[in-house]
């Protein structure tokens, strides 16, 4: 969940993902779609040494921008029930917040921060107040060498992908929880030789939830990454080592660590070859504690500034383990895929990952400038492209469990002078690692061994006018939980239509219509039109 967070590991020196970004300039990716592979070598390696200080580009000071939303729903059917018990009510959504950025020679970063309060006419008990933020940052300790990454996310997320969903003005409370990570990461980088980079870094990370699932989570990782592998001349080396714990208040710890010997030869500058062996070992209950030696290849391609391809097998402790990539963006459009099979912490489920691909394929689409994607994301902004909770609410859900993740996504995007148009699709398959145990009750991967996830989103956009727009969103996904041969599957279908205009400087209001439908697990049908302001001062 390409990650916002500050990620313990170095990867393939690239250009800064367009999600990272847009979750600046938007602030609103749940805290846990962004993807955490533990043990993953795939892509470990030299990174770029990139930062964003001022003397780097235009200084920018930090200021403090306060903001308000306010919105008014009616919705058929408020608490999401079956056929027959639909209650229709009237919601009030009032959220003030502010957002603060910039930049200065030693420090740059964002954050953003609202109170959501929603107020029902007749149904008391949906009443609620929800602490939203995001918020990314870095400071330069010691003459670029050492540095200290902090980040901080709170959201309300789904407890089970199969139950409704968890935030919006129709939900239900059943299925929610406040989920708030605090992640602090200093690191150490140094240089010798006209080639030869390391870095140790030192994550952690601490998870807490509304509810059992995550109570005083805290994860530590140290990580170390040195060698030439960045500008092999022809040939290049990296060596790296991970090293994680998990600790909970009421299971055991669990822990994985690995350690990887890469050799890396350019043929030319456009194509590069990679080969690793290493020795990882963990302490998964549901297979006894694994030791494994790792080996594998990959290569890396990229034949000109805007289309890269790149992928690594490996043979790990639980079979094959890939990790496979591909990014086109021409002038008007993009393309982007991945392919993945590694264990990971963090579950990002299929809305949240659908999502951060129709973001991708945006930014990536359409813009030219050297800036990361900022004017795309402004752009998304700015012609009323819904946000994330708007698009998907409760885009996630909350486990205890390592676990193994296959996934498959595809993205593009189109982009004209009045026209946009964006398709995600993706396949997710999560099978739990850890002993079902040592998982609370109502966790998802406790309750079933496979969880399963596959479908696709649209969003299609047109400029009416210079400050006014027409943005429709289709979607559609099916999730399955199996354990013991049998099976429980949710179908869900989602439509919105959304018209938006500015009234000025800093106010944007819009008025929508949205259906959503869900069959299987979850059934309910439901109708809502709202109306939304948002102001910035």
């Amino acid at each position: 969940m390409d990650t916002v967070m500050a990620t313990a590991r170095m990867r393939l020196a690239r250009k800064p993902s367009p999600v990272c970004v847009l979750a600046a300039c938007l602030g609103v990716i749940p805290a846990v779609a962004q993807a955490d592979y533990a043990s993953t070598g795939l892509f470990n390696g030299a990174a770029s040494q990139a930062t964003g200080f001022a003397a780097e580009g235009p200084s920018s000071n930090w200021r403090l921008e306060p903001t308000l939303g306010v919105g008014l729903t009616w919705s058929d059917n408020v608490r999401l029930s079956t056929e027959g018990k639909h209650v229709g009510d009237w919601s009030l959504r009032v959220e003030p917040g502010f957002a603060t950025s910039g930049r200065t020679s030693r420090s740059y970063g964002s954050f953003r921060a609202s109170v959501n309060a929603n107020v029902y006419a007749n149904e008391d008990s949906l009443n609620r107040t929800n602490l939203n933020m995001f918020g990314t940052g870095t400071v330069d300790l010691y003459e670029r060498k050492l540095m200290l990454d902090a980040s901080a996310s709170a959201s309300q997320e789904q407890i089970t992908t199969l139950g409704a969903p968890a935030s919006g003005a129709a939900y239900n409370p059943n299925n929610a929880t406040q989920l708030t990570m605090f992640s602090l990461s200093p690191y150490f980088r140094w240089q010798w030789g006209a080639r030869e980079t390391g870095e140790i870094r030192y994550r952690a990370t601490l998870s807490d939830s509304s509810n059992s699932f995550l109570n005083n989570n805290l994860r530590q990782d140290v990580n170390l990454v040195v060698g030439n592998g960045a500008s092999p001349d022809p040939l290049g080396w990296y060596l790296t080592g991970n090293h994680s714990v998990i600790k909970y208040d009421t299971a055991n710890d669990s822990k994985t660590s690995d350690t990887r010997l890469y050799g890396v030869y350019a043929i030319d500058p456009m194509f590069k070859l990679r080969a690793d062996v290493g020795y990882e070992k963990n302490n998964f209950a549901a297979f006894g504690g694994e030791e494994q030696q790792i080996y594998g290849g990959g290569f890396e391609w990229t034949p000109s500034p805007r289309t890269r391809l790149a992928g690594m097998t490996e043979k790990r402790f639980f079979g094959n383990g890939y990790n496979y990539e591909f990014t086109w963006r021409g002038p008007l459009s993009s393309i982007s895929a991945s392919f993945v099979r590694d264990v990971t912490t963090t579950s990002s489920t299929l809305s949240s990952v659908q999502l951060l691909g129709l973001m991708i394929a945006y930014a990536e689409a359409g813009t030219k400038a050297p800036d990361g994607g900022k004017s795309a994301a402004k752009t998304w902004a700015d012609r009323g492209l819904p946000s994330l909770y708007e698009i998907l609410s409760g885009a996630t859900f909350v486990t205890r469990s390592y676990y193994l993740e296959k996934r498959a996504q595809v993205s593009g995007g189109l982009t004209g002078a009045r026209n946009g148009a964006v398709l995600s699709l993706t396949y997710t398959d999560r099978r739990r690692l850890v002993d079902p145990a040592l998982l609370v009750p109502g966790d998802q991967l406790a309750n079933f061994d496979v969880v399963e996830d596959m479908g696709g989103t649209l969003v299609l956009n047109h400029r009416l006018t210079p400050i006014s727009n027409l943005t429709a969103l289709l979607g559609a996904s099916r999730s399955n939980g199996e354990t013991l041969g049998l099976s429980t599957t949710t179908r869900r279908r989602d439509a919105s239509l959304t018209g938006s205009t500015s009234f000025g400087q800093g106010i944007i209001g819009s008025l929508s219509y949205r259906y959503q439908a869900s069959r299987g697990a979850s059934s309910y049908d439901e109708n809502s039109v709202a109306a939304t302001l948002g102001m910035r001062f």
